[in-house]
């Protein structure tokens, strides 16, 4: 399987913007250093390419600031804002119980092995894996087969996820 490049409604961004919208979430260009910026540079290297990683969390963040300022024009419409998102978290916990504390669980399974799983329908590397699979039956298999934690890849334009995905998981867990 190979990378398959976004569909034409999602916006591309130059390696500039990216290494801007990094810069941002560092305080702004006037506010970062080498030593907090460096890495986004490759420290000094000309030939440095930013890492996928890198272009995943720009690309977010400035997707973010454009579904705000466009109030709505995007395919999903306004993102949440954080307020919203912890309302609904509160209501979530207070529906369904609080988070489960990863270190705890792991450790539980001490002096044996813990087994985390993850479920994602698409990676930036290999494409699309299994864009129909339902997050919720996937973890109740995972669970099933014994894992003890289920990794849920939210990020919508190259693994194929949402928030949804997350609820998902938790309630056939």
């Amino acid at each position: 399987m190979s990378s398959s490049p976004p569909p034409a409604d999602r916006p591309q961004y130059t390696a500039d913007q990216l290494r801007n919208a990094l810069h941002d979430f560092y305080g702004g260009v006037d506010s970062s250093s080498a030593e907090t910026c460096g890495h986004i540079y490759g420290h000094g290297d000309p030939h440095h390419e930013m890492s996928m990683l890198q272009k995943i969390t720009a690309t977010t963040m400035l997707n973010y600031d454009g579904r705000i300022a466009s109030s709505g024009g995007g395919s999903g419409g306004p993102p949440p804002l954080v307020d919203e998102l912890l309302e609904r978290a509160s209501e979530f916990h207070a529906n369904h119980g609080p988070m489960l504390p990863l270190h705890e669980i792991v450790r539980g399974k001490s002096p044996c092995m813990a087994l985390a799983a993850e479920f994602k329908r698409a990676s930036p590397s290999k494409g699309d894996i299994a864009p129909h699979l339902d997050a919720g039956d996937q973890a109740g298999v995972y669970f099933e087969a014994g894992a003890s934690v289920i990794s849920v890849l939210t990020e919508e334009r190259w693994f194929k996820g949402g928030l949804a995905d997350l609820t998902s998981a938790r309630l056939s867990t």
